[in-house]
């Protein structure tokens, strides 16, 4: 599979995954974009289509991970942001907790757990799916998915 070949067939997905990941359709562009500049310098053209989409994928989970950390803290909101969820009667001081106390989450989870999580959650990845991107077995998926929800239940009861 050349490059090419390989930007037809995953770049629309990469791109929505990113997106979604990332709640931002412009880094989720330069994001995608990169991957697809990576796996040009990566030289893996010409070998089998499964092991090009399994690195495709895995890197630019890696990479919206290195994004999302180097962002400004989430808890921030732009002033639109601010008026549309008021217009919405969102209670924005319990949002700007909740996104704070899920921004630090973030920050504190080691990466190859929150590229678990990006892939079950966002990509709906089953476990084998997982162990096969990651190139782990599928009882550390689990384990690493269980670690995630034990903090995201403490992260739920301080937020409470």
């Amino acid at each position: 599979m050349t490059v090419e070949e390989a930007y037809r067939a995953y770049f629309p997905r990469i791109r929505e995954k990113c997106r979604r990941m990332m709640q931002n359709v412009g880094d989720a562009e330069d994001v995608a974009q990169e991957t697809f500049v990576r796996l040009w310098q990566a030289r893996l053209q010409d070998t089998h289509p499964q092991r090009v989409m399994v690195w495709v994928y895995r890197t630019s989970t890696r990479l919206a991970i290195d994004r999302l950390r180097r962002r400004r803290s989430a808890a921030e909101l732009s002033c639109d942001e601010a008026l549309e969820r008021m217009a919405t009667a969102v209670s924005l001081e319990r949002e700007v907790v909740e996104r704070d106390a899920l921004a630090q989450l973030v920050g504190q989870l080691p990466a190859e757990e929150l590229e678990v999580v990006f892939l079950h959650r966002l990509d709906r990845l089953t476990q084998p799916e997982l162990a096969e991107v990651l190139q782990v077995s599928e009882r550390t998926v689990r384990r690493l998915l269980r670690r995630f929800e034990e903090r995201l239940e403490k992260l739920k009861e301080g937020v409470a």
